[in-house]
């Protein structure tokens, strides 16, 4: 997987690294023209963290979906691999691994470019591409995990349209919740994004170190609970 994107990086880096910056453009420094300050935060500052986790959802989202349903449906590369000695177990962590990187590599780009905006105020912010990529990893074994259960590529719809977008749309990054119905928070709570935003906000400005904990350990627990499920499945699809 490595290499192949080492061929095609310019043409499938581009398309997902420009949107979160033109958010951050059209957000941050046009709404943020009206919408001065959040919590006592400049406008830019507060979405621009929250942007780095939704470049690393975006991008694991797309690798184990449509990515994964294509080499497991279509071109039947599955069937070669488990050919070998390589396991399913294997070949799930393998792709789980490759996702998360490829997810890490796209939050750290946009990472750089909101240091170069000086959207970036916390030295402590060297450190969010580590937890960029276990978000990147529990992103993963979420899309991984809908990708192995579903039967045909049209759900996918479903995927994007009910989970991804609500979540980018209600996990912090735009809005915080305080004017919000309790239970919207409640519900984001039970998000991955949520726990990245937070993540990367408060590495961005000054982290407190208990919930950063609080926060990195969910992402933890998730990505190991959802682990066998896609273990399972592809087990009764590709070798029963």
């Amino acid at each position: 997987n490595a290499r192949v994107f080492s061929k095609l990086w310019k043409g499938v880096l581009l398309p997902q690294f420009i949107d979160p910056l033109f958010y951050l453009v059209a957000l941050g420094f046009g709404l943020g023209t009206y919408v001065a300050r959040i919590n006592g935060v400049p406008y830019e500052d507060f979405i621009a963290p929250g942007l780095i986790a939704s470049a690393a959802m975006w991008s694991a989202a797309f690798e184990t979906t449509y990515n994964v349903y294509l080499r497991m449906n279509e071109t039947r590369l599955y069937d070669a691999v488990l050919a070998t000695p390589v396991e399913v177990q294997d070949l799930v962590a393998g792709d789980l691994a490759w996702s998360a990187s490829r997810a890490a590599v796209y939050g750290t780009s946009f990472l750089l470019v909101v240091t170069a905006f000086g959207l970036i105020s916390s030295p402590w912010a060297i450190v969010i591409p580590l937890f960029v990529l276990l978000g990147g990893l529990c992103f993963s074994v979420v899309g991984y995990t809908f990708t192995s259960l579903i039967p045909k590529i049209d759900l996918y719809s479903y995927f994007f349209t009910l989970f991804i977008t609500p979540m980018f749309l209600f996990s912090g990054i735009f809005f915080p919740f305080e004017r919000l119905p309790g239970w919207v928070e409640v519900v984001a709570w039970f998000t991955p994004l949520f726990h990245m935003v937070e993540i990367t906000r408060g590495l961005a400005t000054g982290p407190d170190a208990f919930e950063i904990f609080v926060h990195t350990a969910w992402l933890v627990v998730v990505s190991a609970a959802l682990f066998y499920v896609p273990v399972r499945a592809l087990r009764s699809r590709l070798v029963a």
